[in-house]
């Protein structure tokens, strides 16, 4: 069966699979990481002539990003007998850069016997030239074999880890491996290696490219991309994504996500252009449509072209609106897991501690009675339902007093609760409820009922950051609620959100994004895309893009920026900040500049720009 690990132990090992599982069809070809044929295989030459031996071992670890048919061009660098022992594992491990030295050069030296020899003037010197040319043939002997033979040391700095399925998890550890040489028929081979699979960083984006599989999140209400690292040789990309939706989420992404596929669903191969998926029939119609909607964004935005054709048990599934079996992304727009993306979201700011909305280069106050308040420090807007939740301060240090609000389309407000200091709010999927950090220390989540508008309190579980964790000082959820972006002691942290019981938040699976890179973030928010901006107190790297998966982090123009940088936004088209002196703004998009402007109608203070979501 194409179900749990020997699924993605197939998605792997590319031929195994259809040899071993006799759901699939022979035609089918549904592995994502080690294709049967990869299109780069055939420009492979193999071990160049008369190489010398650390260049050699670079050599294989470069080839190492390129595993179609079981690593086949790696193991040319190996000699036969370790080719035949060497078992890689599946897990790849990433790797900032590699160094490569010896680590026992052995005596390289010219043979040149024990000591200098002398006829024996008093008797017949036979029998000692003999043992003299002996010892001397032995030593040679060794020395050769010395000269024959290698060890060098590898190391760097493990970044993170492709684990199988093609999911990056973050992970900073060191890397040392031992690799031992020989000659084989004049040429130096690999005789002795770990099993582990090590690939620099830019030789995974070389060769790798990444994808998004989708699921739901546990309301069922739109898509969370799940993104893997898959083989950029595969010619068969739709089955393996395919077959990765059937496997399920990364572990890292379950605890968080919707999956109602049955322990027996699987997937079946392409019948006459047909997706074939069985196992699934138990489901009702709502989840089938939900499975028909994961599969067909899956491929649509992995560029593969539609319209697209599948079936159920057998039943061919048919568009709702038109009764056809041709399926495009229009039968189930109202998933659409780049509406965030696609849309703009408005642009509002604090100005002096006032809320603003920024529209045809001016700043003018919202209505209401909102728009009068004065004592603004942080604040979230939800578009879709009109709702704004703030944090309103007044006093200093211990003396600080500060108060959740929540403001409806009417702009009255409501407050929620008070504490010492509050973090800037955040709403989840829906904006039915909110997060905020009490003191630094409590991150609570505050809800209102849709029938009864009763508002109910509860703390969310953060045991995974230990017992004593350091105060967080930012707080944002993704725009699905199902990951959450945090800031501690200037470290950017995401975990997972997974529900326990009904009502209930826990952070899980906590991984530490761009940990070699000494961020000393200070503020922090997603952007449309999914991937994540930060600003920091490194006047050299102000501002950071650091991707969904943790998997890259790169500096913005730094250009005209003054550290610190203390608030973040951004649309589909703009990442804005808040430097030492004024709210800026640089275009993401169709330009190259890297000169960050202030931000029109906000001019002339230091401002805080906030994007609607």
């Amino acid at each position: 069966m194409i179900k749990h690990a020997k699924v993605m132990l197939g998605v792997l090992m590319g031929a195994s699979l259809v040899a071993g599982c006799s759901t699939l069809p022979s035609q089918s070809d549904p592995q994502a990481l080690r294709p049967f044929e990869g299109a780069q295989a055939s420009q492979a030459q193999g071990p160049e002539p008369d190489r010398a031996p650390d260049l050699l071992i670079r050599d294989f670890y470069a080839a190492l990003a390129q595993p179609n048919q079981q690593y086949q061009l790696a193991r040319t660098y190996l000699t036969p007998d370790a080719s035949a022992a060497w078992n890689p594992d599946l897990t790849i491990n990433v790797v900032d850069r590699l160094d490569v030295n010896v680590a026992q050069p052995g005596d390289l030296s010219s043979p040149t016997g024990s000591e200098e020899m002398s006829p024996d003037i008093n008797g017949d010197n036979t029998a000692t030239l003999a043992a003299a040319a002996a010892e001397s043939t032995a030593d040679v002997a060794q020395s050769e074999s010395q000269l024959a033979q290698a060890t060098y040391r590898v190391s760097g700095l493990i970044v993170g880890q492709v684990e199988v399925g093609g999911g990056y998890v973050p992970n900073t550890q060191s890397l040392n491996e031992t690799i031992e040489l020989q000659k084989v028929d004049g040429q130096w081979r690999i005789s002795s290696l770990p099993n582990s699979i090590v690939v620099e960083k830019t030789e995974l984006r070389n060769r790798y490219s990444s994808h998004s599989v989708y699921f739901f999140e546990p309301g069922g209400g739109t898509l969370v991309s799940d993104r893997r690292w898959l083989y950029s040789g595969s010619s068969s990309l739709d089955t393996a994504l395919i077959s990765l939706i059937v496997e399920g989420p990364s572990h890292t992404l379950a605890p968080g996500v919707l999956n109602e596929l049955p322990a027996e669903a699987a997937f079946a191969g392409i019948t006459n252009g047909v997706y074939q998926l069985t196992g699934v029939a138990k489901l009702n119609d709502d989840a089938q449509r939900r499975l028909a909607a994961q599969l067909v964004w899956t491929l649509a935005l992995a560029d593969i072209p539609g319209p697209y054709h599948l079936a159920f048990d057998g039943a061919n599934v048919v568009s709702k609106g038109t009764g056809s079996t041709d399926l495009t992304v229009d039968d189930f727009a109202e998933f659409n897991p780049q509406a965030a993306t696609s849309s703009i979201g408005s642009l509002f700011a604090i100005r002096g501690g006032q809320l603003v909305q920024v529209t045809g280069n001016q700043a003018t106050p919202v209505a209401g009675a909102l728009g009068q308040m004065t004592s603004i420090e942080s604040a979230d807007i939800a578009s879709s339902t009109a709702t704004v939740a703030l944090v309103s301060a007044t006093g200093e240090d211990e003396s600080k007093d500060s108060r959740l609000l929540l403001a409806g389309q009417d702009g009255a407000t409501t407050e929620i609760l008070k504490a010492r200091t509050l973090s800037r709010p955040t709403f989840e999927y829906g904006a039915t409820s909110v997060w905020t950090v009490l003191d630094g220390e409590t991150v609570v989540r505050i809800s209102r009922s849709a029938g009864s508008g009763d508002i109910a309190q509860t703390t969310v579980d953060t045991t995974a950051l230990g017992e004593d964790p350091s105060p967080i000082e930012s707080l944002r959820l993704s725009y699905t609620g199902v990951r959450a972006a945090f800031i501690i002691a200037g470290r950017v942290f995401v975990a997972t959100v997974s529900r326990p019981n009904a009502g209930e938040r826990k952070l899980t699976n906590v991984q530490q994004y761009a940990a070699d890179a000494d961020l000393e973030a200070r503020t922090l928010d997603w952007q449309p895309d999914g991937s994540l901006v930060v600003g920091t107190s490194n006047p050299e790297r102000p501002v950071w893009r650091i991707e969904q998966d943790g998997s890259n982090s790169q500096t913005m123009p730094a250009a005209n920026i003054q550290a610190p940088v203390d608030a973040v936004a951004a649309t589909s088209s703009n990442v804005y900040v808040t430097d030492s002196r004024a709210a800026l703004e640089l275009s993401t998009t169709g330009t190259s500049s890297t000169f960050w402007r202030e931000v029109q109608g906000l001019e002339g203070g230091r401002n805080i720009p906030i994007v609607s979501r």
